[in-house]
């Protein structure tokens, strides 16, 4: 991963750190979050102009996304007034996706990105989950979104202390969504560490295999050493083709 990727993803977690901030902060405070989200704002476009130059207009269309993802909250503020917090939400978990995205196009390894695609899916539900039940409960128990962030997680790890339960019908169909969500997510994590130990064998023992036939390829003498030799080249293109 090059130098400057690994900063713009910085930049990307910090953007949607200041959103959260955003939600606690007021007056000066705000003002200067502001200014701090629509500098890493710009240079986030200014990457993306940049990356589009090399990839053309065929990269530009798929990945149109984060011109609205990298859009500045003083922006939002200013056209949505009325609905700030609702489409700042919504802002947050665009950001959250374009940051996902760009770690998966970073990792090579089948594995890998199996075990990133399980990450992806815990922190979006969570996110999700915790923007679904503000809409749901704020006004029926007078909570804010970070007791609802607490709420999300504690739910979809299944630990579900029951210091926050869901009192309307729509709380309690996204609490029921969330926690089918969890299961799923263990049984992908599980799948990825799994995947992950196999990956790791296949790869030693297809490094054996090339030591092997490294070893033998100068040292066959007799029809049984060709035919060893033989085996275990083809064996190692098998593995090879997995």
């Amino acid at each position: 991963m090059k130098l400057g990727e690994i900063a713009a993803l910085i930049l990307v977690v910090c953007s949607i750190g200041i959103i959260l901030l955003m939600e606690l902060s007021s007056g000066i405070t705000l003002y200067i979050l502001y200014i701090i989200d629509f500098a890493i704002a710009v240079v986030l476009f200014c990457d993306y102009l940049l990356r589009v130059k090399k990839g053309g207009m065929g990269y530009a269309l798929v990945n149109s996304y984060e011109i609205v993802a990298y859009i500045p909250a003083v922006v939002i503020s200013a056209l949505f007034p009325l609905s700030y917090a609702a489409v700042l939400r919504g802002l947050r978990i665009l950001r959250f996706i374009a940051l996902g995205i760009r770690l998966m196009r970073e990792i090579q390894s089948r594995s890998a990105k199996l075990l990133g695609s399980a990450l992806l899916l815990l922190f979006l539900a969570i996110f999700l989950g915790a923007t679904s039940f503000y809409f749901a409960e704020h006004e029926e128990q007078n909570i804010g979104f970070f007791e609802c962030l607490y709420w999300s997680v504690v739910t979809i790890t299944t630990a579900g202390y029951g210091d926050i339960v869901p009192k309307t019908l729509l709380g309690r169909l996204i609490a029921m969504v969330i926690v089918l969500i969890g299961v799923a997510v263990v049984a992908l994590f599980t799948a990825s560490i799994v995947s992950i130990s196999l990956a790791e064998k296949e790869t030693n023992l297809r490094r054996d295999l090339e030591e092997l036939i490294r070893k033998y390829s100068g040292r066959a003498k007799n029809e049984n050493d060709l035919r060893l030799l033989n085996e275990l080249k083809a064996l190692s293109e098998k593995y090879s083709q997995l």
